[in-house]
């Protein structure tokens, strides 16, 4: 699923594990940063916030970054997994 990234750069989530969610991203970010990015989901735009668990480089062009959800309500995880799991 694409999501954009606060920065602006398109990544693209992969699983939510929990309260983890595993992403594919253009950049790295170190343990602890914060990581906000906006997804459509069920046909309307989500925000979502997190503090990054770590990062590691999967190709030339993509890390594969761990993040762990600030405050994530119940209905957006939901929403969240249905859509990975439709993908």
């Amino acid at each position: 699923m694409q999501i954009r990234l606060e920065t602006g750069e398109e990544a693209e989530a992969q699983a939510v594990d929990g309260s983890v969610l595993t992403l594919h991203s253009p950049r790295a970010f170190a343990p602890g940063s914060p990581i906000r990015f906006v997804a459509r989901l069920e046909h309307e735009e989500r925000h979502f916030e997190g503090r990054t668990v770590g990062s590691k480089r999967i190709d030339e062009r993509r890390f594969e970054v761990r993040m762990r959800f600030v405050s994530l309500r119940r209905a957006d995880r939901e929403a969240l997994v249905s859509c990975l799991d439709h993908e």
